[in-house]
């Protein structure tokens, strides 16, 4: 006999020799093309698999042909012993049959359609006289069972025949009745008729297979043609209508293509019969200008052109190409019967931060598995963990199943896909378990594709044996973010697709924005996404100056304010930079060591010869001598010098960095870092960190974390850690590499004692307060009778601000009980400066 792929399941069931075969899916309203080239319809398909299973009378019934056969010994095994007639006219039946004219049945001139005249009842009174006796051996189909089930006006008559002619189960069953069902799935025939309720034994029935696992691939399932069938089909419409083929090397490929389209041979025999009609060649091009293949590549060339066009991704190419070849020799291998051993893991991960192309390159993954040969579709399905995931017991497995089902064939890409463990309280791990199960049940169907954060995902398959087995080590692919040429490139594109031109000036910024986004990107950079963003803030601001004259072009003016920080400014001069410094009260020490820092800063942002970063800073000195406020402005000036975004500090001690317990000090400091980033970083007291513990302190672990992100951070961050000159000996002692990280070194002086006394009168001109000579001179000799009694912890500008508070509350007390008024509330004498102890 003949053969056509999509019915071995069917041929299968037939075997088996149940009474009741239900055959279902797609395919059961198409036509079909067998291996001799001949496209025929479902019953010619279904008549042959009967003929060929021993069945010698075939019946077919549908509403509107009632009960007919296709074929003359069918018929003449309704009246034994008697060939098939050969003209038209009453014709008796044998004894025990009776229709609407006795025992005579009228035979038009198609002499398999005796049943024409019959009403249902009268029809289902036939089927069951066929079904009576065990020979001779008798196969009834009934075509479109959803209607004929629904709309049979015999329901009960029918309902009992299946009852007691089919549906009684035995083994070796000497008939057989067929079901044509369009539904997909054996469950959806199930509650197709469990819903329906007039025939009770037919959902009986088909509970019984489905709880049969064992022969799940034997359930009658028709689906959609494949690459063998579309070739017959081609040449097939090539022979009868005169098809031309464009490139015989390219035709596997367009098959393959339009195999994984799902649709119908019907839907392709009407399209190549257009092409042959339009004298077209048939050719993937054409396919995908016509609508008729759908793919992730709209432009000429394949998915591997695609691949290799896109920008950056080298590792992500190699991979992809090495696996390319490895299934390519495998295949061959195979072919020549040299391998017998199961195939690896097919199954990958993408790792990187958004916008690095690894959805598009899952769209590419599925048609080059599909070109390869590992998937009959290619399709991508994606989701994200809100598919998968229910928010009540028991809805997550059938939702995961239904989005795997959708991918069968195809590809599963699952987006930040660590949600699923990283959840507290939800059903994640039901999802996982589910996904896993299928992955290994349906391993030659299905490719699946997790993609997220490369500590998050690391995270995820970390978190379970069973991810990791399945997404072996070599399959995880990292997305690089992009460099900032290519980042360039994308953002010009973005504005050339946007209708506009850029003058020459503003293609400069933009390699400098791009350049600038890269140099100081953080965890989730947007690359591309951010690339599209920046194109479309600068459309908008373009088309707000432009207004109708489209014809102008974007230029400087059109870049957004909050990109024009990523543009090398105008240097400032060195006076402007440290005005702020410079008003400070003493430190010469330090103003010298800084202007010094920003002077070379300046010269080698001038000479322009490689990144300039921005330097670590140890700030050594007693406390209250302006450490915290010179850290500010060092921020300031970074900022001013571009060589920090931002320029905000991040102020923190030991309590902000160390945790309490295990695991945690590593997360806090670089929680810190993290905020610190652009900025600066100030670790005030930064020798607490290595103070010597009893084995339980975590201060190491942070100074560790601290070391390590300097390092990953170079350029993004300024650290300066300050305190004791002779405690911050040990800070730095306690990590190998904090000593060069921290290349420049400030000290900070004490205050003398008239300094001290300038900073009390500053800060009482700024509450509009004034001291007399008097008050000036005694307070002199108080800072230095308080610097005398505490040598190791004077307070500096601290004692300073102690002093002026005690001299207010003085004061306020002296004049509480007089009638002073005006000027004397203001004015600090020798009285409210406090006694020197002796």
């Amino acid at each position: 006999m003949t053969r056509v792929e999509r019915f071995a399941s069917a041929q299968a069931a037939v075997r088996e020799g149940d009474p009741v075969l239900f055959v279902h899916g797609p395919g059961t309203d198409d036509a079909f093309v067998d291996d001799a080239y001949r496209i025929c319809d479902i019953e010619e398909c279904l008549w042959e698999v009967l003929h060929e299973a021993g069945f010698s009378r075939i019946a077919f019934y549908s509403l509107s042909h009632k009960l007919y056969f296709r074929d003359a010994q069918s018929l003449a095994a309704v009246r034994p012993g008697r060939s098939a007639p050969a003209a038209s006219g009453p014709r008796r039946m044998r004894a025990g049959f009776a229709g609407p004219l006795g025992d005579r049945v009228i035979i038009g001139k198609q002499a398999v359609q005796p049943g024409r005249g019959l009403s249902d009842p009268h029809s289902v009174q036939m089927l069951n006289e066929l079904m009576r006796n065990g020979v001779p051996r008798t196969a009834v189909v009934f075509v479109h069972a959803e209607e004929t089930l629904r709309h049979i006006e015999a329901v009960r008559g029918l309902a009992q025949f299946f009852a007691g002619n089919v549906v009684a189960y035995r083994r070796a069953a000497a008939h057989t009745c067929v079901l044509l069902f369009r539904s997909a799935a054996l469950a959806d025939v199930h509650a197709y008729v469990d819903r329906l309720g007039s025939v009770p034994s037919l959902a009986v029935a088909a509970r019984r297979l489905i709880d049969q696992p064992e022969r799940s691939d034997r359930r009658g399932l028709i689906g959609l043609p494949g690459e063998a069938e579309i070739t017959r089909l081609v040449h097939s419409v090539r022979i009868t209508d005169g098809l031309r083929v464009a490139d015989w090397l390219a035709l596997p490929s367009a098959v393959r293509a339009m195999s994984s389209q799902c649709e119908l041979v019907r839907r392709w025999e009407a399209r190549l019969r257009q092409l042959a009609a339009d004298g077209s060649a048939l050719d993937l091009p054409v396919l995908r200008e016509r609508g008729w293949v759908s793919s992730a590549v709209q432009d000429a060339g394949g998915v591997w052109e695609r691949l290799d066009r896109m920008a950056g991704l080298d590792s992500v190419k190699e991979h992809l190409e090495r696996l390319r070849w490895q299934l390519t020799a495998d295949a061959e291998l195979r072919a020549r019967g040299l391998v017998n051993a199961e195939p690896g893991s097919h199954h990958l991960v993408f790792t990187g931060n958004p916008g690095t192309g690894k959805t598009t390159v899952a769209r590419l993954a599925g048609e080059m598995y599909r070109d390869l040969g590992l998937l009959r579709r290619g399709h991508v399905v994606e989701v994200r963990v809100p598919d998968l995931v229910a928010s009540h017991v028991g809805g997550t497995a059938p939702r995961t199943s239904a989005a795997i089902d959708s991918a069968l064939d195809g590809v599963l890409f699952i987006d930040e896909a660590y949600q699923l463990s990283d959840q507290q309280s939800g059903f994640g791990q039901e999802a996982i378990d589910t996904l896993l199960a299928r992955m290994e049940n349906d391993r030659d169907r299905l490719v699946v594709i997790v993609a997220g954060y490369p500590d998050k995902i690391s995270e995820f398959l970390a978190a379970n044996q069973g991810l990791r087995s399945r997404f072996p080590e070599a399959n995880i692919l990292a997305f690089a973010d992009y460099p900032p040429d290519v980042l360039t490139s994308i953002l010009l594109d973005r504005l050339t697709g946007l209708g506009l031109t850029c003058t020459s000036a503003l293609r400069t910024q933009l390699g400098a924005v791009a350049g600038g986004m890269y140099r100081t990107r953080r965890a989730g950079f947007g690359n591309a996404r951010d690339m599209r963003t920046a194109a479309d803030e600068i459309q908008s601001l373009w088309a707000q100056r432009v207004r109708a004259r489209v014809d102008e072009p974007a230029d400087t003016v059109d870049l957004p304010e909050r990109l024009r920080v990523y543009l090398q400014p105008e240097l400032p001069e060195t006076g402007e930079l440290l005005g702020e410094l410079d008003a400070m009260i003493g430190l010469q020490p330090v103003k010298d060591v800084i202007r010094s820092l920003v002077n070379q800063l300046r010269l080698k942002q001038r000479r322009g010869h490689g990144q300039v970063v921005v330097p670590h800073l140890l700030f050594l000195g007693p406390p209250g001598t302006g450490k915290t406020t010179v850290a500010r402005l060092m921020g300031r000036i970074f900022r001013s010098l571009s060589l920090l975004t931002k320029g905000h500090v991040v102020e923190v001690g030991r309590a902000q960095l160390v945790a309490g317990y295990i695991g945690q000090t590593a997360l806090k400091t670089r929680e810190r870092v993290e905020e610190a980033t652009d900025g600066v970083l100030f670790i005030d007291e930064a020798y607490s960190l290595s103070r010597a513990g009893d084995g339980r302190d975590f201060g190491q672990e942070a100074i560790d974390t601290l070391n390590q992100e300097m390092e990953n951070r170079r350029g993004r961050m300024c650290v300066i850690a300050a305190g004791y000159p002779a405690q911050m000996t040990g800070f730095l002692a306690a990590n190998p590499g904090l000593a060069s990280r921290f290349t420049v070194r400030v000290e900070f002086p004490d205050y003398t004692g008239d300094e001290l006394l300038d900073i009390v009168r500053a800060m009482a001109a700024a509450e509009e307060y004034r001291l007399t000579p008097e008050a000036q001179a005694k307070a002199v000799g108080w800072f230095q009778a308080q610097r005398a009694a505490q040598p190791g912890s004077f307070g500096n500008a601290r004692v300073a601000r102690r002093l002026l508070a005690e001299m207010e509350a003085s004061l306020g007390e002296r004049t509480a009980m007089t009638a002073a008024a005006g000027a004397e509330l203001s004015v600090f004498t020798g009285q409210d400066v406090p006694d020197v102890k002796p």
